[in-house]
């Protein structure tokens, strides 16, 4: 016989309070894997269809390159990379045991400095862009 428990609402949103910033780099750093690991299937399926026609596909990327969503969405790519990268070197060096009394400080650092470098290359991104 099983046993029941009453847990209330269907959701408690409560608890997203209580997770601490290891946590939440976890759940982030999950996230930007399954992203970059969707990009790179759709980056092989695109790159698939180069060999039937070269001009055709880069007529195509160029057009698509001259869309402002098309540059908004590499600025997001940009800083999931950028993020899973500052994130795994940081995983990396508390599994090495440097820096295990300030995680919580180099997870915050890791997304300052990801949002400083991504703040910076938006121009970059953006720069011909037909509006």
């Amino acid at each position: 016989m099983s046993q029941s428990y009453n847990r209330g609402l269907i959701e408690d949103f409560s608890r997203w309070r209580e997770f601490s910033a290891g946590m939440w780099a976890w759940i982030f750093h999950k996230f930007t894997g399954w992203v970059l690991v969707g990009y790179l299937f759709t980056h092989i399926a695109v790159l698939s269809t180069a060999l039937s026609g070269a001009t055709a596909y880069t007529n195509t990327i160029q057009a698509l390159e001259s869309l402002l969503v098309v540059r908004i969405l590499e600025v997001g790519l940009l800083a999931v990379a950028v993020f899973h990268i500052l994130n795994g070197l940081r995983l990396l060096f508390v599994d090495l045991g440097v820096g295990l009394e300030a995680q919580d400080k180099s997870f915050y650092a890791s997304l300052i400095l990801t949002g400083v470098i991504v703040v910076a290359s938006v121009p970059t991104f953006l720069s011909g862009v037909s509006l």
